[in-house]
Protein backbone atom coordinates (compact mmCIF):
# COMPACT_ATOMS: atom_id res chain seq x y z
CA UNK A 1 0.00 0.00 0.00
CA UNK A 2 1.56 3.12 -1.19
CA UNK A 3 0.80 6.31 -3.33
CA UNK A 4 1.50 5.00 -7.01
CA UNK A 5 4.40 6.56 -9.03
CA UNK A 6 2.65 7.21 -12.40
CA UNK A 7 -0.51 8.69 -10.12
CA UNK A 8 0.51 10.01 -6.77
CA UNK A 9 -3.28 10.80 -5.89
CA UNK A 10 -3.81 7.13 -5.86
CA UNK A 11 -3.13 4.82 -2.62
CA UNK A 12 -2.96 1.17 -3.01
CA UNK A 13 -1.41 -2.57 -3.24
CA UNK A 14 0.20 -3.82 -6.25
CA UNK A 15 -0.64 -7.98 -6.95
CA UNK A 16 3.31 -9.11 -7.51
CA UNK A 17 1.44 -12.46 -8.66
CA UNK A 18 2.96 -13.83 -12.25
CA UNK A 19 0.15 -13.15 -14.59
CA UNK A 20 -1.10 -10.75 -12.28
CA UNK A 21 1.54 -7.91 -11.81
CA UNK A 22 0.21 -4.86 -11.61
CA UNK A 23 -3.23 -5.43 -10.65
CA UNK A 24 -4.78 -4.23 -7.04
CA UNK A 25 -8.06 -5.88 -4.65
CA UNK A 26 -7.65 -1.79 -3.20
CA UNK A 27 -7.07 1.43 -3.92
CA UNK A 28 -7.99 5.05 -3.52
CA UNK A 29 -8.25 8.54 -5.17
CA UNK A 30 -7.67 11.47 -3.20
CA UNK A 31 -8.57 12.97 -5.98
CA UNK A 32 -11.93 11.36 -7.66
CA UNK A 33 -12.79 10.71 -4.02
CA UNK A 34 -13.44 7.23 -4.14
CA UNK A 35 -12.17 4.03 -2.65
CA UNK A 36 -12.49 0.48 -4.70
CA UNK A 37 -12.27 -3.03 -2.86
CA UNK A 38 -12.63 -6.26 -4.97
CA UNK A 39 -13.82 -9.57 -3.02
CA UNK A 40 -13.41 -12.75 -4.95
CA UNK A 41 -16.52 -14.71 -5.05
CA UNK A 42 -15.80 -18.63 -4.94
CA UNK A 43 -17.23 -20.68 -7.66
CA UNK A 44 -16.92 -22.52 -11.03
CA UNK A 45 -13.85 -20.81 -13.02
CA UNK A 46 -14.30 -19.86 -16.51
CA UNK A 47 -12.14 -21.29 -19.14
CA UNK A 48 -10.08 -18.46 -20.16
CA UNK A 49 -11.40 -16.02 -17.47
CA UNK A 50 -10.50 -12.08 -17.70
CA UNK A 51 -8.29 -10.97 -15.22
CA UNK A 52 -9.68 -8.77 -12.43
CA UNK A 53 -7.01 -7.02 -11.45
CA UNK A 54 -7.25 -3.80 -13.17
CA UNK A 55 -11.14 -3.31 -12.37
CA UNK A 56 -10.56 -1.88 -8.69
CA UNK A 57 -7.47 0.13 -10.64
CA UNK A 58 -9.57 1.86 -13.62
CA UNK A 59 -12.54 2.39 -11.50
CA UNK A 60 -10.58 4.62 -9.17
CA UNK A 61 -8.71 6.40 -11.80
CA UNK A 62 -11.67 7.52 -13.71
CA UNK A 63 -14.18 10.43 -12.70
CA UNK A 64 -17.23 7.81 -13.71
CA UNK A 65 -19.96 7.04 -11.01
CA UNK A 66 -20.05 3.47 -10.02
CA UNK A 67 -23.21 2.66 -12.19
CA UNK A 68 -21.75 4.55 -15.10
CA UNK A 69 -18.94 1.93 -14.91
CA UNK A 70 -20.68 -0.75 -14.37
CA UNK A 71 -22.24 -0.03 -17.59
CA UNK A 72 -19.02 0.51 -19.53
CA UNK A 73 -17.61 -2.77 -18.50
CA UNK A 74 -20.68 -5.52 -18.20
CA UNK A 75 -19.09 -7.19 -21.25
CA UNK A 76 -15.76 -7.61 -19.45
CA UNK A 77 -17.01 -7.87 -16.03
CA UNK A 78 -19.42 -11.32 -17.84
CA UNK A 79 -15.68 -13.07 -18.70
CA UNK A 80 -14.30 -12.73 -15.37
CA UNK A 81 -14.51 -15.38 -12.33
CA UNK A 82 -17.01 -14.30 -9.83
CA UNK A 83 -16.50 -11.11 -7.84
CA UNK A 84 -17.76 -8.38 -5.50
CA UNK A 85 -16.60 -4.91 -6.20
CA UNK A 86 -17.47 -2.54 -2.87
CA UNK A 87 -17.16 1.28 -4.35
CA UNK A 88 -17.16 4.67 -1.64
CA UNK A 89 -17.41 7.58 -3.14
CA UNK A 90 -16.47 10.30 -0.45
CA UNK A 91 -16.86 13.54 -1.60
CA UNK A 92 -20.29 14.09 -0.19
CA UNK A 93 -21.47 14.94 2.85
CA UNK A 94 -22.44 11.08 3.81
CA UNK A 95 -20.36 8.75 1.47
CA UNK A 96 -22.00 6.66 -0.92
CA UNK A 97 -21.53 2.67 -0.41
CA UNK A 98 -22.52 0.27 -3.28
CA UNK A 99 -21.30 -3.06 -4.32
CA UNK A 100 -21.71 -4.88 -8.04
CA UNK A 101 -21.38 -8.62 -8.15
CA UNK A 102 -21.00 -9.98 -11.64
CA UNK A 103 -22.65 -13.38 -10.70
CA UNK A 104 -25.94 -12.06 -10.76
CA UNK A 105 -25.70 -8.55 -12.36
CA UNK A 106 -26.49 -7.05 -9.44
CA UNK A 107 -25.64 -3.03 -8.34
CA UNK A 108 -26.81 -1.59 -4.57
CA UNK A 109 -26.44 1.00 -2.22
CA UNK A 110 -26.19 0.44 0.93
CA UNK A 111 -27.45 2.89 3.97
CA UNK A 112 -27.02 1.43 7.15
CA UNK A 113 -23.96 3.51 9.09
CA UNK A 114 -22.70 -0.25 9.94
CA UNK A 115 -21.41 -2.49 7.04
CA UNK A 116 -19.63 -5.34 6.25
CA UNK A 117 -18.38 -7.23 3.31
CA UNK A 118 -16.46 -10.65 2.32
CA UNK A 119 -15.95 -13.36 0.00
CA UNK A 120 -20.11 -13.90 -0.45
CA UNK A 121 -22.60 -12.16 -1.80
CA UNK A 122 -23.50 -9.11 -0.23
CA UNK A 123 -26.74 -9.80 1.19
CA UNK A 124 -25.23 -13.21 2.07
CA UNK A 125 -22.84 -12.85 4.74
CA UNK A 126 -20.25 -14.86 6.59
CA UNK A 127 -21.29 -15.41 10.11
CA UNK A 128 -17.92 -13.59 10.80
CA UNK A 129 -19.03 -10.45 8.58
CA UNK A 130 -21.79 -9.99 11.26
CA UNK A 131 -19.61 -10.43 14.02
CA UNK A 132 -17.16 -8.20 13.08
CA UNK A 133 -19.39 -5.50 12.27
CA UNK A 134 -21.10 -5.40 15.62
CA UNK A 135 -17.29 -5.41 16.85
CA UNK A 136 -16.34 -2.45 14.22
CA UNK A 137 -19.67 -0.61 15.62
CA UNK A 138 -18.47 -1.38 18.96
CA UNK A 139 -15.38 0.37 18.50
CA UNK A 140 -16.59 3.05 16.97
CA UNK A 141 -18.66 4.35 19.80
CA UNK A 142 -16.16 3.29 22.28
CA UNK A 143 -13.53 5.65 20.69
CA UNK A 144 -15.93 8.77 18.43
CA UNK A 145 -13.68 11.72 19.22
CA UNK A 146 -10.74 12.99 17.09
CA UNK A 147 -8.52 12.99 20.26
CA UNK A 148 -9.04 8.85 20.51
CA UNK A 149 -8.35 8.26 16.80
CA UNK A 150 -5.18 6.22 18.48
CA UNK A 151 -6.97 4.35 20.52
CA UNK A 152 -9.76 3.73 17.90
CA UNK A 153 -6.41 2.13 15.18
CA UNK A 154 -5.98 0.42 18.17
CA UNK A 155 -8.88 -1.41 18.53
CA UNK A 156 -9.83 -1.38 14.70
CA UNK A 157 -6.57 -3.82 14.62
CA UNK A 158 -7.56 -6.05 17.36
CA UNK A 159 -10.65 -6.78 15.37
CA UNK A 160 -9.21 -7.43 12.17
CA UNK A 161 -6.47 -9.53 13.90
CA UNK A 162 -9.18 -11.44 16.19
CA UNK A 163 -9.08 -15.10 15.48
CA UNK A 164 -12.06 -16.06 17.43
CA UNK A 165 -14.09 -19.05 15.90
CA UNK A 166 -17.44 -17.80 14.30
CA UNK A 167 -19.33 -20.96 14.18
CA UNK A 168 -21.88 -22.42 13.20
CA UNK A 169 -21.64 -20.85 9.58
CA UNK A 170 -24.02 -23.39 7.71
CA UNK A 171 -22.59 -21.07 4.12
CA UNK A 172 -19.13 -21.91 5.09
CA UNK A 173 -19.61 -25.60 6.07
CA UNK A 174 -21.07 -26.35 2.94
CA UNK A 175 -18.85 -24.26 0.77
CA UNK A 176 -15.31 -24.97 2.30
CA UNK A 177 -16.29 -28.39 4.38
CA UNK A 178 -12.37 -28.75 5.06
CA UNK A 179 -11.37 -26.25 6.44
CA UNK A 180 -14.70 -24.20 7.59
CA UNK A 181 -13.44 -23.68 11.36
CA UNK A 182 -10.22 -22.71 10.36
CA UNK A 183 -11.80 -19.59 8.19
CA UNK A 184 -14.81 -18.80 10.25
CA UNK A 185 -12.29 -16.58 11.73
CA UNK A 186 -11.83 -12.69 10.90
CA UNK A 187 -8.07 -13.59 10.78
CA UNK A 188 -7.26 -16.64 9.07
CA UNK A 189 -4.19 -18.48 9.53
CA UNK A 190 -3.30 -22.00 7.60
CA UNK A 191 0.21 -22.65 7.96
CA UNK A 192 0.16 -25.94 6.88
CA UNK A 193 -0.97 -24.91 3.50
CA UNK A 194 0.88 -21.38 3.59
CA UNK A 195 -2.82 -19.98 3.62
CA UNK A 196 -4.42 -17.23 5.55
CA UNK A 197 -4.67 -12.90 5.92
CA UNK A 198 -1.19 -11.10 4.66
CA UNK A 199 -2.12 -7.78 5.08
CA UNK A 200 -4.60 -5.40 7.62
CA UNK A 201 -5.42 -1.58 5.73
CA UNK A 202 -7.46 0.83 7.76
CA UNK A 203 -8.83 4.06 6.15
CA UNK A 204 -10.18 6.71 8.41
CA UNK A 205 -11.53 10.35 7.27
CA UNK A 206 -12.57 12.98 9.24
CA UNK A 207 -15.07 16.06 9.02
CA UNK A 208 -12.01 18.11 8.06
CA UNK A 209 -10.49 16.33 5.08
CA UNK A 210 -8.04 15.00 7.16
CA UNK A 211 -7.50 11.01 5.70
CA UNK A 212 -4.85 8.90 7.42
CA UNK A 213 -4.49 5.16 5.88
CA UNK A 214 -2.85 2.30 7.84
CA UNK A 215 -1.84 -0.62 6.97
CA UNK A 216 -0.21 -4.09 8.44
CA UNK A 217 1.82 -6.22 6.08
CA UNK A 218 3.58 -9.37 6.54
CA UNK A 219 7.12 -9.12 5.33
CA UNK A 220 8.42 -11.34 3.22
CA UNK A 221 9.78 -13.41 3.47
CA UNK A 222 6.91 -14.93 5.12
CA UNK A 223 7.55 -17.12 8.00
CA UNK A 224 3.59 -18.37 8.23
CA UNK A 225 4.14 -19.80 12.35
CA UNK A 226 6.10 -16.03 12.92
CA UNK A 227 5.56 -13.78 10.62
CA UNK A 228 7.59 -10.62 11.15
CA UNK A 229 4.81 -7.50 10.56
CA UNK A 230 5.61 -4.22 9.22
CA UNK A 231 3.89 -1.01 9.26
CA UNK A 232 2.98 1.62 7.05
CA UNK A 233 0.93 5.25 8.01
CA UNK A 234 0.13 7.62 4.97
CA UNK A 235 -1.61 11.29 6.14
CA UNK A 236 -3.17 13.02 3.38
CA UNK A 237 -5.46 16.61 3.33
CA UNK A 238 -8.46 15.95 0.52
Amino acid sequence: MGPWEEDVNIYGGRDLQTGCEGGTWLALSTCHKKVGLLLNLPGVHKDNAKSRGKIVENYVKSDLELNTYVDSMKEYFQECNEFVLVAVEFGNLVPIVQTYNNGNNELKQWHDQYLGFSNSLPDQPLTKVVAGKCKLQDACNKYKKINDKDQLIEELINVLKSEESNLPDPQLEQRRPLIFKELSSIFVRIPKARYGTRAHTIILLSKTGEMHIIELSMESPIDPLRPSWVRGDFKVNI
